[in-house]
């Protein structure tokens, strides 16, 4: 597998990050026909070829991505992608707040 691993300070809390957390998760999840799952703060996606955990924390989002074989040559792709939709969603909502 080829890891991804990304983090992100924010100063939204702990439950304005989760809600912009399930924001990035039904986007990805549907992107990549993936299963999304919490976990108390933790929340675990699924698909195929890929499993993710992606942790919510008072000050910080810690996203961890194993792609499959099949998967690895877009990690590059797949990490940006991920990366930019993270950057949009908790700028346009800690921008707001």
């Amino acid at each position: 597998m080829s890891l991804i691993h990304l983090r992100k300070k924010h100063a939204l809390g702990r439950a304005e990050a989760r809600k912009t957390a399930e924001k990035l998760a039904d986007s990805l999840a549907a992107e990549y026909n993936a299963k999304c799952q919490w976990h108390n703060n933790d929340l675990k996606l699924t698909a195929k070829g890929v499993s993710g955990l992606l942790h919510v924390g008072q000050d910080m989002v810690d996203i961890k991505v194993d792609l499959g074989m099949m998967l690895r040559p877009f990690k590059g792709k797949i990490e940006n992608h991920i990366k930019a939709q993270l950057d949009d969603i908790l700028n346009k909502d800690s921008s707001s707040a």
